[in-house]
This record gives structure tokens, C-alpha cells and sequence, in this order.
């Protein structure tokens, strides 16, 4: 009896360390270079609030990540914060220098202060947790911590020689791929600039660039850059000055195909470019997703999804398939198991990808009305959050039916793009002032 009880304690003790003991990693902006945002774990429903963080010291605009147990989140303070993902207990903070503080100006952002807003990124070969940091007049700054002490290992310059640096401002999540570091600018709209992608390596040496030849054209959606096999780079653009609709395409409004030292090989516009320029509805507002088959999903403030062919972007128009969504995404698309689950402003969109010759889309189902934060999908369920009201959605993904609503943080809600992120056994979100853990409760 005694040795059964052993084995007993050993087996439960295996079953919990299944996800708590073991790491489960989510190291970039919606788990992977693709943006899938999708992971087979992930609780069951019901769950309950399992803790919530200390008080961030300024809005969390970022994703959640995850590495070796535990959660990392930057904020517009420009500080980085390392978290206990058991009970939520901090492990370290670092604060790396003051932010941009924005005085009342014409081209004022929508941030204020404007820190860290691009979701970081983890280089588990290094264990470093990267961050483009925002300064103002003294521009951007690549800083590299280490991932157990939060002490400071890389830093490096963000901008191109001669940018002006306060009419640049980084939202996109950082990407790790080929060695290097990838990231993209924003600029506002009462200033002239040119959309910029920077590359560094990972010791933030060699950087290269790449500048949308048409006036603006800011890369701004929060998923930022996606790399597909071959390590081609994969950024969207968003409006550009363009208005004469006759002029050639300048890459504004483009999903753009890059090599890794971002030389440009292939864009997608959408055929109605100047119409989308004049009316501020920017194709990359929400970032690409690379989808099996050689396909790219991209939605933004369009109203249209496009798939696109990897190897034959298509130039002005000739997408591989197109729908109409009538809704305006921002932030990044999930995708599982054949269907892209996409934000929109009334709630998010799920899509069937088929498998047919050429391929289409079809709308499944479409969410709550408020569940207009960027969704991810695991354990059976597509989280999502509703940014207005701070409640965390747990929809089937079979119909979008609601399989649970949650107050996060009482009288809290999010940011503008917010995202969940999935880790075993527990779901994380960035509300707007903490860092809050859901796990599987019995009902």
C-alpha cells in the first residue's frame, strides 16, 4: 500500500508538472513568425481570475510573453516587467530610461507617454528579451535584457542615419528570424515621412533598411513583420499622400514581400489604393498572417480580406481570393485548423479558408459586438478580449458562441490592442494597468 501511494504521489505530481513545471513558451507576438496565435493547450472552461499583478507603472500596449515560466510585459514607461507565471509574484523590473512625453502639437499620437508600445520579442539561443524604446528628440534606441536579471546586454541605435526621428514611432511587434531583429515605423499624418522597416542583427550590429518610396505609408499594425520558410520578411503599409488615381503604385497600402536584408521582391496592392489613401483606410492596420499552402491573410481598415500566393504576390490586384468583411481590423489575425479568426471594431470575424483550387474565404461566425480585441486560439476556445469593458470572451470556435465572459480587473478595461496569450494550462492578458492570469476552475 505504501508503494502504490508512492507511485500514486508520483503520477499526480506528473500530472501537474505537465504544464507548471514544464516551460511553455510564447516568445513572440502571437506565438510564432507566422502570427498564427494558435496553441493546441490551453484551459478548459470554466476558469477563474488565478492572479493579478502588481500596478504597471503605465499602459501596457504590448502582448504578454512567455519563456521558461515566466511572463514578461513593457510599458509606455519604458519599463520591462518579469513575472512569476505561478502565482503572479514579480521576479524583476527594469526601468530603462524616461519616455517620450508629448506636449500638445498638431501630430500628437494617440499614446502619451510613448515608451515601449511594440510587442518584445525573446531569443531563447541568448536568453534576452528585446525592446525598441521610444525617447523623443533623442530617438529610438534597440535594447536587449537579460531574461533572468533584466540587466541590460544589447543597445543600439533604432533609427536610419538622418531620420527625423520625432515623426517616427514604433507600434509593430518585433520579429526574430535569420539572425536578426525586425521592426517597423508609424509616422503622423501632419508630417511628411516615408514608412520605414529597420533590421539589425541580434547583437545589434549591421543595420539595414527599407522605406516605402511613396510619402508615408507608416508600418503600424501591432503584430508587426511576419517571416515565412524561406526567410522572406513580410510587412503591410498603411495610407500614403497618393490621391491622383492614376499614378503608379508606390507601395503605400501594400503588403510588401522582403528578403532578410529587406530588399523588396514583391508587393500586393489592392487595386482601389488611392481611394483607401484618401479615405484613411489603411490595408496595414492589422498585420500579415501567414497561412499554410503558400498563402498570406490581410485585413485592415479596408473592409476586405485578401489571401495572397507567397511565391507570386500579384502586384496591383490579382489576389488569390477576397471578401468582403465590412469591418475595420486592427491588431493581428489567429488561425487554426483551416480558419482565421480576425479583430474587428463589432466584434471579431471568423473565416473559413478552403480547400479548393484557387482557395476561398467564407464567414463562419461573427462574436460579441464588443469582442473587438485581436483574438488567439487554444485549449478548444478562441480568446478574446473586449477593450471597452475589460471582460476576457472564451468563444466556441465551432459557432462563436459564448462559453464563458469574465471580468478581468473590476472596473479596468485594455488597451487598443490588446491581445491574450495562451500558456498551458493558463491565459494572460494585459489589462491596462496589470497582468492578469486565468486558469480552469471546477464549475
Amino acid at each position: 500500500m505504501q508503494r502504490r501511494g508512492m507511485w500514486l504521489a508520483i503520477a499526480l505530481t506528473i500530472g501537474l508538472c505537465a504544464t507548471a513545471c514544464s516551460p511553455i513558451d510564447w516568445l513572440t507576438y502571437h506565438r510564432d513568425n507566422s502570427r498564427t496565435g494558435s496553441d493546441p493547450n490551453g484551459p478548459a472552461t470554466p476558469v477563474g481570475v488565478a492572479w493579478t499583478s502588481q500596478f504597471l507603472d503605465q499602459f501596457p500596449y504590448t502582448e504578454p510573453i512567455v519563456y521558461q515560466n515566466r511572463v514578461y510585459v513593457a510599458t509606455e514607461n519604458n519599463t520591462v516587467y518579469a513575472f512569476d507565471i505561478s502565482n503572479g509574484g514579480l521576479v524583476w523590473s527594469t526601468h530603462i530610461t524616461s519616455p517620450f512625453t508629448q506636449v500638445v502639437t498638431p501630430c500628437m499620437y494617440d499614446v502619451n507617454p510613448v515608451g515601449i508600445t511594440g510587442t518584445p520579442v525573446i531569443d531563447s539561443s541568448t536568453n534576452t528579451i528585446y525592446v525598441v524604446i521610444e525617447t523623443g528628440n533623442q530617438g529610438h534606441a534597440l535594447v536587449g535584457l537579460d531574461t533572468a536579471s533584466g540587466n541590460p546586454t544589447v543597445l543600439a541605435s533604432g533609427d536610419p542615419a538622418g531620420a527625423k526621428t520625432s515623426t517616427m514611432w514604433n507600434r509593430t511587434a518585433l520579429t526574430l528570424g535569420n539572425g536578426r531583429l525586425y521592426w517597423g515605423y508609424l509616422g503622423a499624418d501632419c508630417n511628411l515621412y516615408n514608412g520605414t522597416m529597420v533590421s539589425v542583427k541580434t547583437d545589434g550590429t549591421s543595420p539595414v533598411f527599407y522605406q516605402v518610396p511613396g510619402t508615408r505609408g507608416s508600418f503600424w499594425g501591432a503584430s508587426g513583420a511576419a517571416i515565412d520558410g524561406d526567410g522572406n520578411v513580410w510587412a503591410t503599409s498603411g495610407s500614403g499622400a497618393q490621391t491622383n488615381p492614376t499614378a503608379p503604385p508606390d507601395r503605400t497600402e501594400s503588403l510588401i514581400k522582403l528578403s532578410p536584408t529587406l530588399q523588396e521582391l514583391g508587393f500586393f496592392t489592392p487595386t482601389d489604393w488611392v481611394t483607401l489613401n484618401i479615405n484613411g483606410q489603411d490595408l496595414g492596420s492589422a498585420g500579415p498572417a501567414l497561412l499554410p499552402n503558400g498563402l498570406v491573410f490581410q485585413a485592415g481598415k479596408n473592409k476586405v480580406a485578401f489571401l495572397v500566393n507567397q511565391a507570386t504576390p500579384g502586384g496591383v490586384g490579382n489576389p488569390v481570393a477576397s471578401y468582403a468583411t465590412n469591418c475595420r481590423s486592427f491588431g493581428g489575425d489567429a488561425y487554426n485548423a483551416g480558419v482565421v479568426y480576425m479583430p474587428c471594431e463589432d466584434g471579431m470575424l471568423a473565416l473559413s479558408v478552403s480547400n479548393t483550387t484557387p482557395p476561398t474565404l467564407t464567414k463562419l461566425w461573427k462574436g460579441p459586438s464588443d469582442s473587438n480585441g485581436s483574438p488567439v486560439y487554444g485549449g478548444n476556445a478562441v480568446w478574446v478580449m473586449s477593450v471597452d469593458t475589460g471582460n476576457l470572451y472564451a468563444l466556441n470556435p465551432a459557432d462563436g458562441t459564448v462559453k464563458q465572459s469574465i471580468q478581468l480587473v473590476p472596473n479596468e478595461n485594455a488597451r487598443h490592442f490588446t491581445t491574450p496569450t495562451v500558456a498551458g494550462d493558463t491565459v494572460l492578458v494585459a489589462t491596462a494597468h496589470h497582468v492578469v492570469a486565468v486558469r480552469h476552475v471546477s464549475s
